[in-house]
């Protein structure tokens, strides 16, 4: 069936990846703030707030990653029923299943940004650095909402019908 380019994802894609860089960067952030944290509580000086940042990081870190997954289609699948039937069942079944995934998505980025603007409004901070929540709600809802599209993506690729193969 092809990869990401051909299912007609070509610039999410690459938006996907750096993303999904830009993930791991979170990620290794949140790394080293545990390292500090643990190595200082060894001597009894904990870092103030470090719970709220990691928290904060894994959590945009972990939508940011996920449009990558998408475009990949590494996400879990279970074939047992469908691995028999035919191609064009399978094509419909998976156009299905990627406009189901884009449509829970959608919600779940409606909700982070509803989230993000409430928790804007009304001053929102993390307990201890008093760090604005919402930014953690809108950089999420960024990962969000490229899943969603890369997901219609796919889905609008999978209308078009296989390509024939010319015969000898």
């Amino acid at each position: 069936m092809g990869g990401p380019e051909a299912a007609g994802v070509g610039l999410l894609d690459r938006a996907a990846r750096a993303l999904a860089i830009a993930g791991g960067v979170l990620l290794v952030a949140a790394m080293a703030v545990t390292v500090a944290s643990v190595g200082r509580a060894a001597f009894g000086r904990a870092i103030l707030g470090d719970t709220e940042l990691v928290e904060l990081l894994v959590g945009v870190a972990i939508a940011w990653f996920m449009p990558w997954c998408q475009a990949r289609r590494a996400h879990v699948r279970l074939e047992v029923f469908t691995a028999r039937a035919p191609e064009p069942v399978r094509r419909a079944l998976d156009r299905a299943a990627g406009l189901m995934v884009a449509l829970v998505v959608a919600l779940l980025a409606w909700r982070l940004i509803q989230g993000g603007l409430d928790a804007h409004e009304r001053g929102r901070q993390t307990m201890f650095l008093e760090l604005p929540l919402w930014w953690g709600y809108a950089a999420a809802a960024i990962g969000m909402v490229l899943w969603t599209m890369i997901a219609l993506a796919q889905s609008v690729a999978r209308l078009d019908p296989a390509p024939s193969t010319p015969r000898p």
